[in-house]
């Protein structure tokens, strides 16, 4: 069943700055999403948006090709455990990670504003996530094609683990909680509502709940879920985190392109660093 808005106003918090009780509620699950208003400066969000817009390396996620959503890197996601996307997916990921940050140049990246004060905020610090013990990628921009959604999903870090031969398996078990954090640079003048359910299927519901229309066997059928928990119209320069456990999804966007950029953080226990990639 959807909120009423009084019901999304207590799970879905809106601060104006970004705290350590309030990710602390976050993370254990007593906020659905947070919601950070001006986090970055909108005329600076305006002229990245344009620029990555132009980038060259923007393509579809290549499990996903049907989606209407380009990346300017190879995510992590898409390996798969496949031992050739692994490969070009640290291979790239250094040169990715600066890209980001040239294609912002002269401003701080929004990616590096939020490791920044994720760093300051948590007593341990915060570090690139470690799965096979090489540089990872951290912090993507995304562009929304018009007229398409991003249907419902999960992001588990785990599911994505499926290890090649060559790579010790990393211990992943012991994370507790994955966000997914993103700050939006444009959004379009229709559409492009983040959608959020409070439910988190297990693996072993994937096919029966698959929606066959797609590609890739993650998205979840929209038509055997309930309205959606909460729906969030994003501003210019907000950050938003949430769950990426809980299944989310995008509308479609309607005039205009809709920009953000994105990374994961991931939550292990008070004494231990977060971590971030993509």
């Amino acid at each position: 069943m959807q909120l009423t808005q009084q019901q999304q106003n207590t799970l879905v918090k809106i601060s104006q700055n970004l705290i350590i009780t309030d990710l602390l509620d976050l993370l254990q699950g007593k906020l659905l999403a947070l919601r950070i208003p001006n986090y970055y400066h909108h005329e600076q969000a305006q002229i990245i948006s344009e620029e990555l817009i132009e980038q060259d390396s923007l393509e579809r996620y290549h499990r996903a090709p049907d989606v209407g959503v380009q990346r300017t890197g190879i995510t992590f996601f898409e390996t798969n455990g496949n031992i050739e996307m692994l490969e070009r997916y640290y291979q790239q990921a250094p040169a990715c990670n600066k890209n980001i940050r040239y294609t912002c140049s002269p401003f701080l990246s929004p990616i590096d504003k939020l490791r920044l004060d994720l760093g300051d905020m948590w007593l341990a610090g915060a570090c690139i996530e470690n799965v096979h013990n090489r540089t990872m990628l951290a912090g993507i921009g995304r562009v929304f094609e018009d007229n398409f959604e991003l249907p419902p999903h999960q992001d588990i870090l785990a599911r994505d683990v499926l290890d090649a031969p060559i790579y010790p398996t990393y211990p992943f078990s012991d994370l507790i909680t994955q966000l997914s954090s993103n700050i939006y640079l444009r959004t379009p003048k229709f559409g492009g509502e983040l959608e959020i359910w409070n439910v988190k299927p297990t693996s072993l519901r994937q096919p029966e709940i698959h929606d066959k229309e797609y590609k890739y066997e993650g998205i979840i059928d929209r038509r055997i879920l309930p309205p959606a928990t909460a729906v969030i119209k994003p501003q210019i320069g907000e950050l938003i985190l949430f769950d990426s456990a809980r299944v989310h999804a995008v509308r479609a966007s309607h005039g205009g392109p809709r920009v953000s950029m994105s990374m994961f953080i991931g939550y292990r226990n008070p004494d231990e660093p977060l971590t971030y990639w993509s």
